[in-house]
């Protein structure tokens, strides 16, 4: 079973990867060709701000504390992620779409997903917590200032993302929940892996999947960091279409002495 998903998710990635294609020239793998691609629906603001599936106005690619991309690196696929989990989300994934009429198995979510990184962490890096009211819930907003007020200012400042520093994307795990009111909720947990630039130790979760090829000389080095989104939407009919992040997870919160 475990070398039937390996196959079917490397099988998947390849064919659905070209984001990471592109970005390596020749990758080099030995039993995985790409990652395994998750799924994806877009995340746009409404006027209050909120998360959400519908509406006009997208959340804005914002580049990284230095102002600007430039080249990254050639990156390397040396593990994959757990193929069970991605079987298991999959059929998952289709199920809520086939029984609940919620399309989340779609390139727009996953870079909805994306955005939402690359603004949440943003704001982060800026220590503008009270803008993310409306996006993430007031439990997480205090977590997030915890974390982050005590470390020391150039560290805050890289802990913004880019789009163009964001690797991959993986759904983790996917529920639906009835209340006694007879109310529907959906929760999908996401793990994003990206670029940084911040000093540190390494990302167990990150390297073990993931290997960046060494930049040239005077250029600072990149390395692979691990975030872990979860996103939650009431599904009753009538009830908002927003989508509200309710954890936030950043391995690069750690201390880099």
């Amino acid at each position: 079973m475990l070398r039937i998903g390996r196959l079917a998710a490397c099988r998947w990635l390849a064919a659905n990867s070209p984001e990471m294609c592109s970005r390596r020239s020749g990758l080099a793998c030995s039993r995985s060709r790409c990652p395994v691609q998750g799924f994806s629906r877009q995340a746009q603001f409404k006027n209050s701000g909120k998360l959400a599936l519908t509406g006009d106005r997208t959340f804005c690619s914002q580049r990284g504390a230095d102002g600007s991309s430039g080249r990254q690196p050639d990156i390397s696929v040396v593990g994959i992620p757990d193929p069970i989990t991605w079987i298991r989300c999959k059929v998952t994934l289709l199920l809520v779409e086939l029984l609940f009429g919620l399309d989340v198995n779609s390139d727009d979510f996953e870079r909805g997903v994306k955005q939402a990184l690359v603004h949440i962490s943003s704001l982060m890096s800026k220590g503008k917590y009270f803008e993310l009211i409306g996006v993430v819930s007031v439990e997480m907003i205090r977590y997030i200032e915890e974390r982050c007020q005590p470390l020391p200012q150039h560290h805050r400042q890289h802990l913004a993302v880019s789009m163009d520093d964001i690797i991959f994307v993986l759904p983790e795990d996917i529920s639906v929940v009835f209340d006694t009111h007879g109310r529907k909720f959906c929760t999908i947990v996401m793990r994003l892996w990206y670029l940084t630039t911040l000093d540190g130790p390494e990302d167990p979760e990150g390297t073990r999947i993931f290997r960046v090829s060494p930049g040239p000389d005077g250029v600072r080095p990149k390395k692979v960091a691990t975030a872990v989104y979860e996103f939650h939407r009431e599904m009753t009919k009538g009830a908002s279409q927003d989508w509200m992040v309710t954890t936030v997870w950043h391995w690069n919160w750690k201390p880099t002495d």
